[in-house]
């Protein structure tokens, strides 16, 4: 429980935005279900939590000093890290199932299926903040910079890996020769290449924005 305070304390303006928004997608859930007495679109929040699992580890990656000091631990926490990265910007290919809401709840399940994209799409970006900050530490900012593109297209990659071929992130662990064979398959595909590339520059796009910003504000 310390520990979450900690990270919580760490960037309170951030997770207490991050907080009041994921009370209000649960709420938004909670509606949901007594307006149809069904928990369709319950899985929201399974993927809700995968999405703050990349947070967490680079937020405790980031507050613990001594922990960066280990290139060991800190290259196995980054490994975890990127497993799950993926998994922020994928509840945006949840909007697929806005093709079996009825229509008369069509624009209120937009507004949920989008609330909870927004939400996991904007721990994917501070997360990857995050990682460039502590990435700046370690390299140059050349370098740095030829790095982030390549992490969102790999991004872009898990996602085809997460909607298309239907993995999960433990895969890697429960079966890593098969997702070695998926990434294979996923590398040698032009329709994969092209989905990974365009879902890429999206991420890299928004991950721009705050560089935009602060050039606009000098």
């Amino acid at each position: 429980m310390q520990l979450i305070i900690k990270l919580f304390n760490s960037n309170r303006k951030i997770n207490s935005v991050l907080f009041l928004f994921t009370i209000y997608c649960l709420l938004l859930l909670i509606v949901r279900a007594k307006l149809t007495n069904t928990i369709y679109l319950f899985f929201l929040v399974w993927n809700l939590f995968l999405a703050f699992v990349p947070y967490f580890f680079i937020s405790y990656l980031k507050t613990q000093i001594a922990v960066q000091k280990s290139k060991i631990k800190t290259v196995s926490l980054l490994f975890i890290w990127l497993l799950f990265l993926p998994n922020s910007f994928y509840i945006l290919t949840d909007l697929i199932h806005l093709s079996q809401s009825s229509n008369h709840l069509f624009w209120f399940d937009l507004i949920v299926i989008s609330s909870y994209a927004l939400i996991g799409f904007t721990l994917g970006i501070v997360s990857l903040i995050e990682f460039e900050n502590i990435l700046k530490t370690y390299t140059s900012t050349l370098i740095t910079h030829l790095i982030m593109p390549v992490l969102c297209f790999l991004c872009g990659v898990g996602i085809y890996l997460g909607r298309i071929l239907r993995y999960n992130s433990w895969d890697i662990i429960s079966d890593p020769f098969e997702i070695v064979r998926a990434i294979f398959l996923t590398v040698s595909s032009a329709h994969a290449l092209l989905f990974s590339f365009y879902f890429g520059v999206y991420i890299y796009l928004f991950l721009s924005l705050k560089k935009i910003y602060s050039i606009i504000n000098q």
